[in-house]
């Protein structure tokens, strides 16, 4: 049975009071207040929960903590920086949500300061801070930053990127996801830079934030290379191992199976979503969490960082998802 919209949007406000009703009146979360991985989406979940108190303490956190020179990584230690800018990505998202646009601005600047010019591609430094290499993921959280910030014509080369990535794959079974700045992909076995389609233990978010881009490239333009491209996400996807449905990586392919829904009415993209989505709604504790199962066996157990990021991810989504989809759960009902 289909959820309602109602029924999401409340699963989102029980991740979102749980966040809300630890988070500090200076905008830190107790435990983590130097963890920049479990504070880099909260702008976005206080955006959509309409959370202004909660916003405007979030905002100081990042200003007095994190930010310095449009990015959020000041003295952050240098095992975090590798996903730097897909994080600055989230940030410059939110703060523009939230009418934050000083910082979103600044943020704006330096994600397009971190652009390959010849490629487009949004550069990550994945072994040591300096050692840059182009990232499917990075670029498309900065592509989303870059379409909420009104800089099109960024989004749209970030979008050519993912393009000519995602139709020159070298290998069928394997879809490589870095490269170094020449282009070369970088066929390394570390998880984060492959998915093996039809595998085991695979982390898949990288080709559900593809599929959303694409599809809010085929929204802004109405060119249909990028619904072209979407598509062949999506069959990625289906070729997918089952497991896919039932591990916490798999956010990202519901969300960006949802906004194809929402762009192009096509029901199959709106079923794809909500056959994900059902484990994140079945697995929320009644206080509005999430355990990495199997990686952690209990709450307890899980690092605080992670339970917040997953509480504010997961939560965000519930109302991304209860707007993108609200013309099919509706039906019926």
């Amino acid at each position: 049975m289909r959820p309602s919209p109602s029924e999401l949007i409340s699963a989102g406000n029980r991740a979102a009071d749980w966040v809300s009703d630890r988070l500090a009146a200076d905008g830190s979360f107790p435990g983590v207040e130097n963890e920049i991985d479990a504070y880099y989406k909260m702008p976005v979940l206080f955006a959509l929960s309409d959370r202004p108190s909660q916003a405007q303490a979030i905002e100081m956190h990042l200003r007095k903590r994190f930010f310095e020179d449009g990015d959020f990584h000041a003295n952050t230690p240098t095992e975090v920086l590798s996903f730097r800018n897909y994080r600055n990505g989230w940030i410059a998202r939110g703060l523009q949500m939230l009418g934050s646009t000083q910082m979103a601005t600044a943020a704006g600047d330096y994600l397009e300061g971190e652009m390959v010019q010849s490629f487009g591609a949004v550069v990550t430094e994945p072994w040591k801070p300096g050692v840059k290499v182009m990232d499917w993921g990075t670029t498309c959280s900065a592509a989303k930053a870059f379409l909420c910030l009104g800089r099109n014509e960024a989004a749209i080369r970030c979008g050519e990127y993912l393009l000519e990535t995602l139709a020159n794959q070298p290998l069928a079974e394997r879809f490589l996801l870095k490269r170094d700045l020449n282009g070369d992909y970088l066929r390394d076995d570390d998880p984060t830079f492959v998915i093996e389609i039809g595998g085991t233990d695979q982390i898949y978010f990288p080709l559900g934030f593809g599929m959303l881009v694409f599809a809010d490239l085929y929204a802004l333009t109405g060119d249909g290379k990028w619904l072209t491209a979407a598509e062949k996400l999506y069959d990625t996807v289906m070729k997918c191992n089952d497991e896919i449905y039932s591990v916490i990586t798999n956010r990202k392919a519901a969300w960006g199976a949802a906004q194809l829904y929402s762009v192009t009415g096509d029901a199959k993209y709106a079923q794809l979503s909500l056959h994900i989505w059902q484990w994140t709604m079945d697995t929320q504790t009644p206080e509005g969490l999430w355990l990495r199962h199997p990686e952690y066996s209990s709450l307890e157990e899980q690092p605080l960082e992670f339970t917040v990021d997953a509480a504010v991810e997961s939560g965000l989504y519930m109302f991304e998802l209860a707007r993108s989809l609200s013309g099919y759960l509706v039906k019926d009902q």
